[in-house]
């Protein structure tokens, strides 16, 4: 980790695949660091290198076969290692500037909530003056706000009895529209973060996990809300946490 970002972020702030929001944040932990500034230049002369290599097969057409391989399509017909080097073939053709394939039992939605939660929670979890936007001892006003940003009232969950509190909440952005992102602390100063989205088609994903590095997220779409549960922590510990945030919340829209 380099001033709070592990490398892959630095990676996606160079692909171009961060907001706005997201980019300034960035921008500024890296002007603030040497070493993510030298990590920078690395991965940019690695770009330019791929692209040099690749430039003619990156204007290729994508082989329907292909697609239909990666998006599910006749996957029983293949095994688990031509499944995976079909993922990494479209990664290539696909222009070189996604850092992640969506997993075979996830779709881009929760890849891309899982990606923004974590690039998220890297940037504020680090911050020691202006962790949250708005305190915890303004939740009345924070729930009400994010709510009427995200369209659908927003439970806040208690979680207390698992050694976290409360510490505030911020508006962040997910493409085209807002999204939240909760911090909680516990008395050794690990901090966790709720980061929240709407869910327009009231479609459901079950809960799933992606690690990059030590921070583990564990997201799912269901209801008014698409949720992602990230922080430093072993993964099933992570977990465990994660369904019991996902039941608060259940029990809430129930």
């Amino acid at each position: 980790m380099i001033n709070g970002l592990e490398n892959w972020a630095i990676n996606a702030y160079a692909d171009g695949e961060l907001d706005s929001v997201e980019r300034a944040a960035v921008e500024r932990l890296i002007a603030e660091n040497g070493d993510a500034q030298r990590v920078l230049k690395n991965v940019r002369k690695q770009q330019e290198a791929l692209k040099q290599t690749y430039n003619q097969t990156l204007d290729e057409a994508i082989p329907a076969s292909l697609l239909a391989t990666v998006n599910g399509h006749n996957a029983w017909r293949l095994g688990p290692m031509t499944a995976a080097a079909a993922s990494l073939v479209l990664l290539l053709l696909g222009g070189l500037g996604g850092w992640y394939v969506a997993s075979e039992t996830g779709s881009v939605l929760q890849a891309d909530l899982a990606r923004r939660a974590i690039v998220a929670h890297q940037v504020y979890s680090v911050e020691v003056k202006h962790p949250v936007e708005v305190a915890a001892t303004e939740s009345v006003h924070l729930q009400k706000w994010l709510s009427k940003r995200l369209g659908a009232e927003l439970p806040i969950p208690q979680l207390a009895d698992k050694g976290f509190t409360l510490l505030g909440g911020r508006l962040l952005a997910s493409e085209d529209r807002p999204a939240g992102q909760l911090m909680y602390e516990d008395q050794n100063k690990r901090r966790i973060t709720i980061y929240v989205t709407s869910n327009p088609t009231h479609g459901e994903q079950a809960l799933q996990v992606r690690e990059n590095g030590s921070v583990v997220s564990c997201y799912w779409v269901d209801g008014d809300f698409a949720m992602a549960v990230t922080a430093d922590m072993p993964r099933d510990e992570m977990m465990k946490l994660a369904e019991h945030i996902y039941d608060l919340v259940e029990k809430h829209d129930g």
